[in-house]
């Protein structure tokens, strides 16, 4: 009777043991899943930070900062004359272009060296 209770406590033992050794598996084997996941969202994060000091350093530069006083402010440097054109002459205009129509290549070659 007594080698049968210590052989039924070894057998829960041993069963409460696999038990827990298996869960313990599972769980650093979806562990090692999320740390590859991680790494890659790193990567990316780390190819992001990259990408935007990259544009700082671009924002920082006085040719950057010139371009945008032209652009955006209709600014000009000293001595130039600053046109401005309301968008709706640019839209005319840009209307007048595409409705003329497109003539193939082979008719503008013609015109240009017969005549007709």
């Amino acid at each position: 009777m007594g080698k049968n209770k210590y052989t039924i406590i070894l057998l829960i033992l041993g069963v409460f043991l696999v038990i827990r050794v298996g869960a313990n598996l599972v769980r650093l084997y979806k562990a090692g899943g999320r740390l590859t996941e991680e790494e890659k969202k790193l990567t990316e994060v780390q190819k992001e930070n990259q990408a935007l000091k990259d544009r700082l350093a671009e924002v920082q530069t006085p040719e950057f900062l010139e371009r945008e006083a032209r652009e955006k402010l209709g600014m000009g440097k000293e001595g130039e004359v600053v046109v401005v054109i309301p968008p709706e002459e640019l839209q005319a205009a840009n209307k007048q272009q595409t409705d003329k129509k497109q003539e193939p290549n082979w008719i503008k070659w013609r015109k240009l060296y017969l005549g007709w």
